[in-house]
């Protein structure tokens, strides 16, 4: 995956650090950028404040209060530049009328988000595993 640009959507400024922390030990090159909800995240997506290139990647808290994230997820999936974006859904509540909506929405994957520490470090690790041996679009501008 390179440098590319991601998205991660979390109303909570200590997960944002922790998931900050967890990059740079693992040596992630991406540029993490961070809205702390759905609209600061369409913008950040389609808006004034769009991103360049758009990310390729995007991790939200869709059970977060404060993020309408399956409002967010439906709009990312009908919109020709975002509809093949991966997302994956991090989040420390279990909600099953989310987790199904999100499913449906052909999200990356549900998972609960890891706690402060070295299992954070592991969790992500994985997923740059992961996203280092997919293939991706072209860049979208």
């Amino acid at each position: 995956m390179g440098s590319s640009n991601i998205l991660l959507i979390d109303s909570c400024s200590a997960d944002f650090e922790n998931v900050k922390n967890a990059f740079s030990e693992i040596g992630i090159k991406s540029t993490l950028y961070r809205a702390k909800n759905d609209t600061e995240a369409w913008s950040m997506l389609q808006g004034d404040n769009k991103i360049s290139p758009i990310p390729k990647i995007v991790l939200i808290d869709i059970n977060e209060e404060g993020i309408n994230g399956i409002h967010l997820l439906n709009k990312m999936r009908i919109h020709p530049d975002l509809k093949s974006t991966l997302v994956f859904v991090i989040t420390k509540t279990d909600n099953d009328l989310n987790k199904i909506a999100a499913l449906n929405l052909n999200i990356a994957g549900y998972m609960y988000k890891p706690c402060e520490g070295e299992n954070s470090k592991d969790f992500f690790s994985i997923l740059n595993d992961y996203w280092n041996i997919i293939e991706f679009t072209r860049e979208k501008r």
